[in-house]
């Protein structure tokens, strides 16, 4: 531990990094409107590599724009692109997700 600060593990809790009142949680878990920042990958190195390509990296912001009925696939904007991606691998991302 530094210092007696250590953030949540794995979306356990709520912690300010920086921010008021903020969480980390899996992305597949968000509903449409949320906004928030990349925080971690916890997936296999291929699947980790061509999210990693495709702009899905610690500190970048997001908004889930439309998640399907059943909940698979969800879309979000990412930059300046919209990004679909299946559940589980929406699962893999930890995100902070900002309280409004």
């Amino acid at each position: 531990m530094m210092n007696g600060q250590m953030g949540p593990r794995h979306g356990q809790g709520k912690h300010s990094a920086g921010r008021r009142n903020s969480e980390v949680v899996r992305l597949g878990d968000l509903k449409p409107g949320t906004t928030g920042t990349i925080q971690r990958l916890s997936c296999n190195r291929r699947l980790r590599r061509r999210l990693m390509n495709m702009g899905v990296v610690a500190g970048t912001p997001f908004e889930i724009e439309r998640v399907a009925p059943l909940g698979d696939p969800v879309e979000l904007k990412l930059k300046d692109f919209h990004l679909t991606l299946r559940n589980e691998e929406a699962g893999d991302i930890w995100v902070e997700v900002d309280d409004e």
